[in-house]
């Protein structure tokens, strides 16, 4: 989209001693854009980046009820702290990791991950794999489960998955996964159908093959493997991956009828994807409010209810899948069955997700607290920042007395309240960063490719197309977000940010 000349603005950015002028915004962009950039002009990884600014109020942060960029004015002023990644010269002639041998990669200490090759069809299975490699908790589930050889296919399917990794812990070099596509077709026919007219295996969906998974796997990880306890879980999966959602029905068209009340465990956020969704808090949020029509035993007839989800218990590692495919009805067609179609509808989703108004007024409370006691030390670091810079006492002036008493409400309330989550610590904000994003290419459901995209460290990532493994950088990522023939976020996976 280009960008109009008064949707640009020219702003001044201040870094420590350092001030960077003329800097051009567009003010309809989106957040991760702006850090983006920020990122190339400052280095300083967007995970640590705290902007700062009077056209907004607090820490710069993604908001779908409103432009936060809108306020920008030509001389406006940024504050940004947060630390640079440090780039050290080299001292040799530059060697790249793909003209490298295993042996050499070995030999110089680089840790380049093994891949998956692909067996027909099977990156639906290599990508999801990837993604879930970063949850050491997992891992550490898996390594510790014990079983007998048996013939129990929920068992084999546990102990072909803790092979697969081990054995990924132990490489350098690309994996053939033989073992664990066997078990896994031998378990679940649906992934070993095949084309017609002798075509090889047909390609899978990898958000079905996740939630398989981890359905099997929460039947046979059950023990508190590296978690001090898993109540109120009952599995692993659940402890690490799992969310308690309240749904609350409301009847619009009659007072007198009581409100349906329900609790139900998920292991994923749904993103929702409309004509007019844009940012996945967007796409987030449609799933969780709606009007149905169900019936009412007051009126004795169907009516309209309102509906709303929100969650009670969040998660240490949280899945978000994007609502790319749906079916299309085909009644003109010969054989009228409809067609499975794909959304390429551009979401931007951010490298630091919210879920604060996602949550139960109950979990909200608990969140607010840790929320308020860390913006009042950020305002602190803020006022020292300025006074060290000669502009004392500017850090606070915009701060409406609204701010200051949850802050003082803040400060005089204690900690001791209950996790809003299994293994979160008691002053989780409700923070997650991004960590891993599994991507579709292609127009087609049932074909196309999947690949991974993980996160290694400060701005680099890794890029697993199948064997082949390749370095890539958070703008590379940004790149995800879809609307074209490009790779397209289908999964997100974030973890929960101290």
């Amino acid at each position: 989209m280009s960008t109009n000349d008064k949707d640009s603005v020219t702003v001044t950015v201040k870094w420590g001693k350092k001030i960077f002028e003329n800097v051009s915004i567009d003010k309809n962009a989106a957040i991760s854009d702006l850090q983006v950039n920020i990122h190339k002009l400052t280095s300083v990884p967007i995970a640590r980046q705290k902007l700062m600014s009077k056209a907004w109020k607090g820490i710069l942060k993604e908001d779908p009820q409103r432009n936060q960029l809108s306020g920008l004015q030509n001389g406006s002023t940024l504050m940004l702290m947060g630390s640079a990644e440090v780039v050290t010269k080299p001292k040799e002639a530059t060697i790249f990791l793909e003209d490298l041998t295993s042996k050499d990669i070995a030999d110089l200490g680089v840790v380049y991950p093994a891949g998956l090759k692909n067996l027909g069809n099977t990156c639906f299975m290599n990508a999801t794999m990837q993604c879930l490699r970063p949850v050491k908790e997992f891992r550490d589930a898996l390594e510790q489960h014990s079983t007998s050889t048996t013939q129990d296919l929920e068992q084999n399917v546990t102990m072909a998955t803790q092979r697969l990794y081990k054995e990924l812990e132990g490489s350098l070099e690309s994996l053939t996964p033989s073992l664990f596509v066997n078990v896994l077709r031998q378990a679940y026919p649906q992934f070993a159908q095949m084309m017609p007219r002798g075509g090889g295996y047909m390609q899978q969906d990898s958000e079905e093959f996740l939630s398989t998974l981890l359905s099997t796997l929460s039947r046979t990880l059950v023990k508190p493997v590296g978690l001090s306890s898993i109540a109120p879980a009952k599995n692993v999966v659940q402890a690490l991956f799992g969310l308690e959602l309240n749904e609350t029905l409301t009847c619009l068209e009659s007072e007198t009828e009581p409100k349906i009340e329900k609790k139900e465990e998920a292991l994923k956020l749904v993103c929702n994807i409309t004509i007019k969704t844009n940012l996945v808090a967007e796409g987030i949020k449609i799933g969780l409010e709606g009007v149905i029509e169900k019936h009412s035993d007051v009126l004795g007839r169907n009516a309209q209810w309102k509906k709303e989800i929100r969650v009670n218990r969040l998660p240490k590692y949280l899945c978000v899948q994007f609502m790319r495919f749906f079916w299309k009805l085909t009644p003109d067609s010969q054989d009228h069955t409809g067609v499975k179609c794909k959304m390429l509808r551009p979401i931007s989703f951010p490298q630091i997700l919210d879920v604060y108004e996602f949550c139960s007024d109950e979990l909200q409370a608990t969140l607010r607290v840790a929320r308020e006691k860390n913006a009042d030390k950020i305002l602190n670091e803020f006022r020292e920042h300025d006074e060290k810079s000669g502009q004392e006492g500017k850090a606070g002036e915009d701060m409406d007395m609204e701010d200051a008493e949850a802050l003082e409400i803040a400060k005089s309330m204690s900690l001791g309240m209950k996790p809003s989550g299994i293994g979160l610590p008691i002053d989780f904000q409700g923070n997650y960063e991004l960590f891993a994003i599994l991507t579709h290419k292609g127009r087609s459901a049932d074909s196309g490719h999947y690949m991974a995209w993980v996160h290694h460290e400060g701005d680099n990532w890794f890029c697993y197309d199948d064997e082949d493994v390749s370095p890539c950088k958070t703008e590379d990522i940004q790149k995800l977000k879809g609307g074209g023939d490009w790779h397209t976020a289908y999964l997100a996976f974030y973890r929960a940010r101290n």
